[in-house]
């Protein structure tokens, strides 16, 4: 039956003339049903297409039959999130979603502006990458509404961690990133580990890895392109620490098996834990974008005139004023960004910036950047091992991630789902 669909649709796709009334009603057939609300065959349509797009993948036969079901659960999964959170009266802005829009090109280093006509000239509904993000940004502020302020740290827990971390000096850590395919049942095994077999093609390829994760993979890490932070090899599991202890700085592993799924990983760095002070910090920034349309002055002259807009901005509430005031979509805060997923251009300049000061003008080729940091969590105390309030934090991640798994299967338990496809 999936193959059967994966057909309709890619005929549908590769078609340059409008549709017959009985392709149309093809396309209007049901794919499943959430509680009371539909996905139809035009919706799977449009997120195949981008998610085919932004991967990479051959637009073929094989490619749908794979994406498939994977691409139809995420689908499910965002409208049980976005029912609770209608039901919760948490939504998201289009100014939010411009933001989430914004930090997609910046994690795929993107210029500012060029995702959505990129993806338009492929043949992609522009809608079907806002309706993603905004369905990520629901999520997001639904689980930091519900469960954020159910969780409380001790502070015996702090110093028990900060002294295992002290006795794993010498160790090494592992910036790692997962694109991960759950298995729940005998059936979804083998689609899984294909579609995991597929994806590692295409990254052999030199598809990437963000790109890959925020499509397919089903953690909690996909909107952020499947980075997973620092972590010692005594908390993997395993058969990850031995895939992961064979991997050098870059490369991205085979199809590994874990009790929950398939997992495939990427090695961003390597260090030797309690060897360097050297942190990865976590910024709030605040940004204004100042697009550089076709047939404007020099860019010298823009680039005077965008400092001078910014000389006496003075803080970060007044820089998300002004960005507001120029009406520029791509403007306003970015909070908890980490360094390293940053541009080169924008993290020499983020790395360096002093506290609610004004950077000079960055040149983003179709517009210039001005960006200024609020805050700056350096995440690293003396002798290499984390601050408190910064192992607080990792905690508190850590208990929200199992949370918002534990929530999300609740809310498919209770819920009516059915498969047509």
């Amino acid at each position: 039956m999936l193959a059967r669909a994966a057909i309709v649709l890619s005929a549908l796709l590769v078609a340059c003339i409008p549709l017959r009334p009985s392709a149309a009603q093809e396309v209007d057939r049901i794919a499943a049903v959430v509680n009371d609300e539909i996905i139809s065959i035009r919706d799977l349509d449009a997120r195949l297409k981008l998610a085919i797009t932004v991967s990479g993948l051959p637009d073929n036969i094989e490619s749908r039959r794979r994406a498939v079901p994977q691409v139809l659960r995420k689908m499910v999964d965002e409208r049980v999130q976005a029912q609770e959170a209608a039901r919760l009266r948490v939504a998201a802005g289009a100014d939010e979603v411009a933001r989430g829009v914004a930090n997609v090109e910046n994690q795929n280093r993107m210029p500012p502006g060029s995702l959505l006509p990129s993806l338009a000239k492929a043949g992609v509904d522009p809608d079907a990458v806002k309706d993603q993000i905004k369905a990520d940004i629901i999520w997001v502020k639904l689980i930091m509404r519900t469960l954020q302020p159910t969780i409380r740290v001790g502070e015996d827990e702090i110093t028990e961690r900060i002294e295992t971390l002290r006795q794993q000096f010498g160790q090494p850590e592992f910036m790692l990133a997962e694109i991960f395919l759950p298995v729940d049942s005998p059936r979804q095994e083998e689609e899984s580990k294909r579609l995991g077999e597929r994806l590692i093609e295409q990254l052999r390829a030199g598809a990437p890895f963000q790109a890959l994760a925020r499509q397919f993979s089903q953690s909690g890490t996909a909107n952020n392109g499947g980075v997973l932070g620092w972590l010692s090899a005594a908390a993997l599991e395993d058969d990850i620490r031995e895939t992961v202890s064979r991997l050098d700085k870059g490369q991205v592993s085979g199809l590994v098996r874990t009790g929950t799924g398939y997992a495939i990983l990427a090695l961003i760095d390597k260090r030797v834990a309690g060897e360097s002070n050297v942190s990865d910090p976590k910024l709030n920034i605040s940004q204004v974008f100042f697009p550089v349309p076709p047939g404007s002055p020099p860019i010298s002259q823009l680039m005077a005139k965008a400092a001078e807009l910014t000389a006496n901005v003075r803080s970060c509430d007044e820089m998300d004023d002004l960005g507001r005031k120029l009406n520029s979509e791509q403007s306003g805060r970015r909070d908890g960004v980490t360094l390293s997923v940053l541009p080169q251009n924008i993290r020499s300049v983020a790395s360096s910036l002093p506290l609610h000061k004004a950077s000079a003008p960055i040149n983003m080729g179709k517009a210039l950047l001005v960006l200024m940091v609020c805050s700056r969590d350096e995440n690293v105390s003396k002798g290499g091992l984390p601050s408190r309030e910064a192992m607080r934090r990792t905690i508190e991640e850590e208990r929200l991630e199992m949370l918002a798994k534990r929530y999300l299967r609740d809310l498919r338990r209770a819920a009516f789902i059915d498969f047509r496809l």
